[in-house]
C-alpha cells in the first residue's frame, strides 16, 4: 500500500491568484453603459419611427427632441405614395413652355413628408434628354406650408411649367422617392 500523506509526491494544484471581483465588476457597468449609449443611439436616429409606432411617447419625443435642438420627422413610407394621374403638354399660351401635371395620393393611414418628383423628359427612342428633381418647395402652390405634411388619404394636385422647347421631348417619366 502507498502512502501519499506527508511523502514528496504529495502535488496540490495551484490555479494561480483568485480573481479579482472589482474587475469584473468594471466590464459589467462599461457594458451597462455602451448598451445604454447604443440604444440612446437608435432612439435619436429612429425617432421618428418611434413617434409614429408608439403615439403615446411623441409628447416625450418632442420634449426630449426640443431640448435637444432636434426635430421629430414626420414619416417617410414611398410604397405608400402613389401618382394617380400625369400629364405633360405644350402650354397654349407659350409654346416653349411645357406644363406638367400630376395627381399624387397619400394612401397611408398618417401625415407623411413630402416626396420629391422626378421628372425624365425623354425623345422619340425613349432616352432621356433631360432630368429634373422637384423639390416640394418647387411643385407645391405658392402659400403652401411643406412643414404641415402630406395628409392622410389625400391627394395633392401637382403642377410645374418648365421652359424646354429646344430640348424636343417626346415623352417623360416621372418616379417619387425620398432625398
Amino acid at each position: 500500500m502507498l502512502e501519499t500523506e506527508g511523502t514528496a509526491n504529495s502535488v496540490s494544484p495551484d490555479f494561480g491568484p483568485p480573481p479579482r471581483r472589482r474587475q469584473s465588476r468594471l466590464w459589467w457597468l462599461a457594458s451597462a453603459l455602451a448598451l445604454l449609449a447604443l440604444v440612446a443611439q437608435g432612439a435619436y436616429r429612429y425617432r421618428g419611427e418611434l413617434a409614429l409606432t408608439l403615439p403615446q411617447a411623441k409628447p416625450v419625443i418632442q420634449q426630449i427632441c426640443l431640448e435637444l435642438g432636434c426635430e421629430v420627422p414626420l414619416p417617410r413610407r414611398s410604397e405608400l405614395l402613389g401618382i394617380e394621374a400625369s400629364d405633360l403638354q405644350a402650354d397654349g399660351a407659350n409654346p416653349k413652355v411645357l406644363v406638367f401635371s400630376a395627381t399624387l395620393r397619400n394612401r397611408a393611414a398618417f401625415v407623411q413628408e413630402l416626396p420629391a418628383l422626378e421628372l425624365a423628359l425623354t425623345n422619340a427612342q425613349d432616352q432621356t434628354v433631360a432630368r429634373r428633381v422637384l423639390m416640394p418647395q418647387q411643385y407645391l402652390p405658392r402659400g403652401t406650408g411643406v412643414d404641415a405634411g402630406f395628409a392622410p388619404g389625400s391627394e395633392l394636385q401637382v403642377r410645374v411649367y418648365i421652359e424646354a422647347a429646344e430640348l424636343k421631348a417626346a415623352g417623360y417619366r416621372v418616379y417619387l422617392f425620398y432625398p
